[in-house]
C-alpha cells in the first residue's frame, strides 16, 4: 500500500503496487533509507538523529530572531540620532541594514512609539532587492492629505522598478533598482 485517503463519508482510497513495480518500489525505497543514513553518518537510532536536528534547528532559528532583534535596536537608536526637524515634524530618512523587508516595518513601528510627530521613509538594499518603508504620523497625514500608499504606488514603486502598498500611514514597496534609494528619500522628502 502506498497511498491512502478519503473520498467521501466512509469512503477509502487505497493505493498499492504488487509483484515487480512492488519490489522496484521498496528498492528505490530502501536506497533512499540508505542515503538519508550515510547523511547522518549512519547513526544506530536513525529516527532520533532526525529529531535532534529538529530540535538543533529550532534553537537556531530562535538564536537567529534573537540577533536579530538586537540588530533592530542597534539600528533604531542609530537612527534616533539622525532626527532632523523640519517644520513641526521630525523627519527621519535613511539607508539601513537589515536583514529582511518586514524589519523596515518593524522599525517604523518601533520608532512611531518613541517620536512625536513623525514622518520616516527607510530604504534598505536586501540582498540585491530595493525595499522601502514610508511612516507618516497621523495627525500630518491627515492635515497634508498625505497616504502613504499612493505615494508607494505613485512616486516610489516607478523608480525602484517594483510595487507596493500599505494602510494610510504606513506602506512598503519592493523593487528591483537599488541605486535609486537616495533619491526615494529625497523625493518623500520633497513632497513635505
Amino acid at each position: 500500500i502506498t497511498h491512502e485517503t478519503a473520498v467521501g463519508a466512509g469512503v477509502r482510497r487505497v493505493e498499492a503496487l504488487s509483484g515487480k513495480a512492488a519490489e522496484e518500489y521498496l528498492k528505490t525505497e530502501l536506497s533512499l533509507l540508505s542515503e538519508i543514513r550515510e547523511q547522518f553518518k549512519n547513526p544506530k537510532d536513525l529516527n532520533k538523529a532526525i529529531l535532534n536536528l529538529q530540535a538543533e534547528n529550532t534553537d537556531l532559528k530562535k538564536q537567529l530572531e534573537k540577533a536579530a532583534a538586537k540588530e533592530l535596536l542597534v539600528v533604531k537608536d542609530n537612527l534616533h540620532q539622525k532626527i532632523q526637524t523640519i517644520g513641526e515634524i521630525s523627519f527621519i530618512g535613511e539607508i539601513v541594514e537589515v536583514s529582511n523587508a518586514d524589519s523596515l516595518r518593524k522599525l517604523s513601528l518601533m520608532l512611531k512609539d518613541d517620536v512625536k510627530y513623525l514622518v520616516m521613509v527607510l530604504a534598505a538594499n536586501i540582498e540585491g532587492k530595493a525595499a522601502v518603508s514610508i511612516l507618516f504620523d497621523e495627525t500630518f497625514a491627515a492635515a497634508k492629505n498625505l497616504e502613504a500608499p499612493k505615494i508607494i504606488k505613485e512616486h516610489i514603486a516607478p523608480l525602484i522598478k517594483g510595487g507596493g502598498g500599505g494602510q494610510k500611514t504606513l506602506a512598503t514597496a519592493g523593487g528591483q533598482d537599488v541605486s535609486k534609494l537616495g533619491e526615494v528619500i529625497e523625493k518623500v522628502k520633497g513632497l513635505l
